[in-house]
């Protein structure tokens, strides 16, 4: 049974007894359409709470989250790439850690991503061959490696001669990072084919 033929059946349960009460009555039929778009209207909201889901209320969510901020390419974006960011900026639990900046890729779409740090010793005299041979600085240092599925364009023969021979990277990804990254530490950003 449809949601319209539910809402005129309770309706009609609402009137009362009695012989000068006609169950399909002209009032009760027009008003029935209505409440059942109503509960509709209701259900669909309730996808609008998460942010990834959000479709009609995204631009109240960004403005109350800060978006678009510097972080946001020039040019338009995606619905999806919208929900990514605002996804990413609401659930941040906040963190320091390996996991924290993985769920922060994973929330702008990055699931293929990983994340190398460095030995926090450098190469001494009493080292094994193997070891690696970054100095005490590298400590600070760790690297986001972005597959290939990124964009990487070349210079071609319609380009401008100002233009880069090759130019690569996710902006987006790129200062959300940086922006979280602790201030004593230096982010590198690696892209592989």
């Amino acid at each position: 049974m449809d949601l319209t033929a539910q809402y005129e059946q309770m309706l009609g349960a609402l009137l009362p007894r009695g012989p000068a009460w006609d169950g399909y009555d002209p009032l009760l039929l027009g008003f029935a359409p209505v409440m059942s778009r109503a509960h509709l209207s209701a259900d669909a909201l309730m996808l609008e709470t998460d942010p990834r889901s959000v479709t009609e209320l995204i631009d109240r969510y960004e403005s109350i989250s800060g978006l678009p901020d510097n972080c946001t390419p020039a040019g338009s974006q995606t619905l999806q790439q919208r929900r990514q960011r605002l996804d990413a900026k609401i659930n941040l639990v906040g963190g320091i850690n390996e996991t924290f900046y993985r769920a922060q890729l994973d929330a702008l779409g990055y699931e293929a991503a990983t994340i190398t740090r460095y030995p926090k010793s450098s190469f001494t005299s009493n080292s094994t061959c193997t070891d690696s041979l970054y100095s005490d600085e590298w400590r600070y240092y760790w690297r986001v490696n972005i597959p290939e599925s990124t964009q990487i364009s070349s210079m071609t023969c319609i380009s401008n001669c100002t233009d880069s021979i090759r130019t690569w990277g996710e902006t987006v990804v790129e200062c959300v990072l940086n922006k979280l990254a602790p201030s004593h530490t230096f982010l590198i950003f690696l892209y592989t084919e």
